[in-house]
């Protein structure tokens, strides 16, 4: 029987190399020309062995570079994509379980066009057989991720487990992962293009520092506060009075008290949608100046990681929002 399922892991293996040999890319750019690409080549080959240490203190041994990536959510995705190096398998889903077809994100959607990825199905559980099966190089995952525990014993049996602190900062969290596959010098051109259009967004916004922002997300029947957003320090936006600087339920009086200038929902966009349609017969909430002048917005749920990509979005619809284009 032992016999079996060592063949049955090695044919899987194989399969997911063979597989693994497929061109896939997120966003196609053009070529280098051969000589760069040779040049790349023989640097990454010229870093491995590698050992990484992650956010639990584990030495990461990668005796070579990855080709076969797989998270056990898509917190990470973002950061893989932008360096050039697609991930093969991720799960996907949010504590609220609700899950948006990553094609449709606003965020995802234009790196998603030639990607083949396999679904690892939701985030809340870790699926040891669907991750066995999409035969990875290595592992990458958040440090505080539910019932990891008790399964990251049999996951390194599996593979190489790389486990990050998602409370870092985003340019910290992308070298992380560039360090997984030898891309580091794109990351850091990443994190320098970022934070430039980080900065052209905060000089717009600081011409209305006067204007309120409150971000919620919501269970269909309240305003969750997301007080923790990186976004109000990032882009020094000025919250509403009394909205709290931490994650907490409240009451569609409570949000008419403090009548936000602005108010954004990050979050499912059917699920938001539906809660403020379902407010639009309360003069409660038509009293509210963001509400009578139009000032309601959705971000993509996605945008939730406050990874790279969902700062570089955010960047670009704030200084839209605050310059009245959006």
């Amino acid at each position: 029987m032992k016999k079996l399922i060592v063949l049955f892991y090695l044919a899987v293996l194989l399969t997911g190399i063979l597989a693994g040999c497929r061109k896939i890319s997120a966003k196609n750019t053009g070529g280098a020309p051969e000589t760069a690409q040779s040049s790349v080549r023989q640097e990454e080959a010229a870093a491995w062995p590698r050992t990484i240490t992650d956010a639990l203190g584990h030495e990461v041994l990668l005796t070579k570079k990855p080709e076969r990536i797989t998270l056990l959510r898509s917190f990470y995705l973002e950061h893989f994509l932008l360096i050039g190096a697609p991930p093969t398998a991720a799960a996907t889903g949010n504590v609220l379980g609700e899950v948006e077809a990553l094609e449709q994100s606003e965020m995802y959607a234009p790196y998603l066009k030639d990607l083949e990825m396999i679904n690892l199905g939701s985030a809340r559980e870790i699926n040891l057989e669907a991750i066995l099966e999409s035969a990875p190089d290595v592992i990458v995952g958040t440090s505080v991720h539910g019932g990891l525990d008790r399964v990251y014993d049999q996951l390194v049996r599996i593979a190489p487990v790389a486990l990050f602190d998602f409370s870092a900062p985003w340019q910290e969290q992308l070298l992380e992962c560039a360090g997984i596959v030898g891309r580091e010098s794109e990351a850091r051109n990443v994190i320098a293009e970022i934070e430039t259009v980080i900065s052209s967004s905060k000089e717009i916004i600081a011409q209305h520092r006067n204007r309120t922002l409150a971000l919620f997300r919501t269970d269909g029947k309240i305003f969750m506060i997301q007080g923790l957003s990186k976004y109000y320090e990032a882009f020094d936006i000025t919250r509403p009075n009394g909205f709290s600087a931490a994650y907490e339920n409240i009451s569609l009086e409570a949000v008419a008290e403090m009548n936000p200038y602005y108010i954004i929902f990050q979050h499912n966009y059917e699920a938001a949608a539906s809660f403020v349609k379902g407010l639009s017969s309360s003069s409660v909430w038509r009293s509210i100046d963001a509400v009578k002048n139009g000032r309601i917005y959705y971000f993509d749920e996605n945008m939730n990681t406050y990874g790279p990509l969902a700062m570089r979005l955010a960047a670009e619809k704030l200084a839209r929002i605050y310059s009245g284009e959006l």
